[in-house]
Formats: C-alpha cells, structure tokens, sequence
C-alpha cells in the first residue's frame, strides 16, 4: 500500500472525527467519524462551511479565532481541560474536543472527539465523592449523638430516678413523667442515629425503612413516624429483613385503603432474641368490617412471620385505632 494510501486509511478509519478545512471555513474532508459526530451526511459536510458545526452564538467569533489561528499556523493539541461544543444536524449541542494542526496552503485539520462520556464519569465521580463525604460526615454525627448526649441522657434518667425514690408522691409522679420523656427522647435520638448512620447507604436496611416511609407518605397523604429500638440493623438477617420490609410496606398499605387515619406510627425493635415491628394509626379501629378489609393483606402478613417462626396480632390500639404487631425470632 502506498504512503497515500496508508494516510487515506488511517482517516478513514479514526474512531475520532477529522476533518480537514480551507483557510475561508470550507469543509474539503470529512471522514466517517465525522459524518456520525455531526449527523450531516458526507455530502453535506464537504463544501459546506465548518461554521455550520459550531453553536450559533459563537459562529461570529469564531470566524474571527479560526483565521487568527491559520495565519499564525497554530498547532492546538487536544486537551480535556478546553471542552467546546459541536452543534449537529439536529440542533443538538454536544461536548467536544478539539486539536487542531495547520497543514500548509491555508489549510487545517481538526481532530474532534465526543467528550460526552468523559464529562458524564467526571460527574459521577464528582458526584459519588460529595455522597462519600456526606456519609462520613453523617457517620460522624451518628457516632457523637450516641457517645455523648444518649449517655448524659441515660445518666440524668438514673439521677432522676434515684431522686423519685426519695421523694413525696407528688413530686415523683412529676419525676416519673419527666423520666418516661426523657425515655422517648432516647427513643428519638436512636432513630436518628440509626438514620445519619445507615439511611443514606446504598442497599442499606436504612435506607430501605426510608424508601417504605417515602412511597407511603405519598399514598397517606402525612408522614408516618419512624422510631428504632435497639440493634436492629446489626442482628437482622437476609431472610428476616425481606420479610420486614414486605410486611411493612403491605401494613402501611392496608392503613391507607382501610383505616382513614392521620397519624401512623411505625416502630422496629430488636430485644430478647426478637425483631419487632408495631404498626399503629389512629383510624377506625380494628374492628370486624375492618378486619374483612383488610382481607389478603393481613393473611401475607401473617403468613411472612410464621414462615420465619413468629406471629402477627392485629387489636385496638391504646389511644384508639388499630395496632399491628409483627414478631420473629432472630437466629441465635
């Protein structure tokens, strides 16, 4: 093959678009690369004006920089750092790289690469970094709630009742109720630990609850609330987590369709050997009728905890509503 030759079937066959251009914006080549970056067909491109290629708010300009350019024979090599546009056929604006080499006679080649792929990684890198700081700095928060202020609360909740036992009936009626506060804001704080700590990590038990919670919250039309006892993510298994979440989402559905509630609460406990979710709502209450409706659903959710060795109990619940209590057993 001869040196032409050779030259023709490197251009023809770059995987990056090349096309060669006269010093008054003619287009004199254009090799398939090119016809399939810009969408023009090759008849298009050659003889038409490489302004064509560019976005038309910088075509002025950029009659302007390309002359510049031929005349000072600049030699512009590709760099990712100087990302433009190339507008194609379609009006599409697309990233690109540009080299360009002058070729002698007023001529040049640019060499053009789709960068659309590289911005996209960069972006996902950029993206996967600030997520990773997020939950370092989540982590972080998650660790100083529970080192420092759940142990000042678990010792002012001793001090208080060692103080109820030495007090009139009065006042340690009025340090009871502040213990049993103190003992739901405890309640509160672990749940947001469990949640800085795991809710944000992909395919994370946490981040599944949150997930259960979002898709519910748009079916109640509120938010349920969200309380976790103990460690749960720490003792829970595969298996006994599939049926969690199943359970819970189809114990939130059935609250939807049939309790005409306001207010839902969900909690999950792990203690004594056993993973426990009690759903509660404040709507009509459990009562046949409520029972009939809830139909299949009630049946999957008994079915999912006895599979597992556990039980389902659906009653009233204290302040009225309905309660569902859905109990197994954590594999020794």
């Amino acid at each position: 093959m001869t040196t032409a030759g050779t030259a023709e079937a490197i251009i023809t066959n770059a995987p990056d678009a090349i096309l060669v251009v006269a010093d008054d914006g003619t287009v004199l080549l254009a090799n398939p690369a090119a016809v399939s970056l810009t969408g023009y067909a090759e008849s298009e491109l050659v003889g038409g004006s490489v302004e064509d290629l560019v976005p038309m708010e910088a075509r002025i300009r950029h009659v302007g920089l390309r002359q510049d350019a031929v005349n000072a024979h600049v030699v512009w090599p590709m760099s990712a750092s100087n990302t433009l546009h190339l507008a194609r056929a379609d009006g599409e604006l697309i990233p690109v790289e540009i080299a360009l080499a002058a070729v002698g006679d007023g001529r040049y080649t640019a060499i053009i690469r789709d960068a659309s792929a590289r911005l996209s990684m960069e972006h996902r890198l950029d993206l996967s970094e600030s997520i990773l700081l997020l939950a370092q700095e989540r982590e972080r928060i998650a660790r100083d709630l529970h080192d420092t202020v759940l142990q000042r609360l678990f010792g002012l909740g001793l001090e208080l009742q060692a103080l109820e036992m030495r007090s009139d009936p009065a006042t340690a009626a009025r340090i009871g109720s502040a213990v049993d506060e103190i003992d739901l804001v405890i309640g509160e704080v672990r749940t947001a630990v469990f949640t800085l700590g795991s809710a944000h990590r992909d395919g994370s038990f946490g981040q599944e609850l949150g997930t259960i919670i979002a898709q519910a919250s748009r079916v109640l039309g509120f938010t349920p609330h969200l309380r976790i006892n103990g460690p749960v993510e720490a003792v829970i298994t595969d298996e006994i987590r599939t049926e969690v979440v199943a359970s819970l989402r189809e114990a939130l559905t059935n609250v939807a369709r049939h309790a005409q509630a306001t207010v839902a609460h969900v909690e999950l406990e792990a203690a004594d050997g056993r993973i426990t979710a009690r759903v509660t709502d404040n709507g009509c209450g459990p009562g046949d009728q409520h029972r009939a409706n809830m139909g299949n659903g009630l049946r999957n959710l008994r079915r999912r905890a006895q599979m597992l060795g556990g039980n389902c109990l659906v009653g009233p619940g204290t302040g009225g509503g309905t309660e569902l209590l859905w109990s197994v057993p954590v594999p020794a």
